[in-house]
């Protein structure tokens, strides 16, 4: 007997109307709901893996995080769907069976970006500071690779440059309350002509629809 797909019709709504509501951690304060809209999400999220991530359609994307957090949510389900790419989802420590099972699956996979957190590349570096496991995969498939979650610290931004030497290192900061980066280089921006370079400790640039500013002790505006 051939199994039938069942497939359920779409639903309009309104661009305003509630996509998710998400609770941030507690570190700044007391647990907020945010609430999401569907719109404007959906917008932001298909302009990022396009700008940002340079993630087009059939292209094969993996986010390493969580879907329960707002990278999950965001960049593992919504954004690269709505840009009709492949979303892997892992469920795992990024060490086991080996510290090799994040390539493996690069290599499986044809991975053209991958979106880690720092701690799970610092996780994988103690593991294989060498990267013996990394020179058992073939990972020429990945043209970028992208950090979120805390600041990256130079060491780990050098030992993926050494091990990944051609690929593009784009460390962006953001908030479960923004849903989208806020500052972030630009993989696939037609302003730029080309990637700005990556520097440890940078989150680059302040991404479309964001006026971040830098001030001091006074909170006085740095110019």
């Amino acid at each position: 007997m051939q199994d039938e797909e069942e497939l359920a019709e779409c639903t309009p709504v309104e661009s305003t109307h509630p996509l998710y509501i998400l609770y941030t951690s507690g570190t700044t304060g007391a647990p907020k709901g945010i609430v999401r809209d569907t719109g404007g999400t959906i917008v932001a999220l298909n302009w990022c893996m396009q700008n940002v991530f340079g993630i087009n359609r059939k292209d094969v994307w993996f986010s390493g995080s969580d879907i329960g957090w707002v990278v999950g949510h965001s960049f593992i389900v919504y954004g690269p769907l709505i840009r009709g790419a492949t979303s892997i989802i892992f469920e795992g420590k990024p060490i086991i069976p080996n510290p090799g099972i994040l390539w493996r699956i690069v290599e499986q996979h044809k991975v053209k970006a991958i979106y880690l957190a720092p701690t799970a590349v610092r996780i994988v570096k103690k593991e294989d500071f060498e990267g013996e496991y990394v020179k058992k995969y073939d990972t020429s498939s990945l043209v970028s690779f992208h950090l979120v979650g805390e600041r990256c610290d130079p060491d780990t931004i050098w030992w993926i440059h050494k091990h990944f030497p051609k690929v593009i290192i784009n460390d962006n900061w953001w908030q479960t309350e923004t849903g989208w980066p806020i500052a972030s280089n630009f993989t696939n921006l037609e302003d730029f002509k080309t990637v700005l370079p990556t520097l440890p400790g940078s989150v680059t640039r302040p991404v479309p629809g964001y006026d971040v500013q830098i001030v001091d002790d006074h909170n006085e505006v740095i110019t």
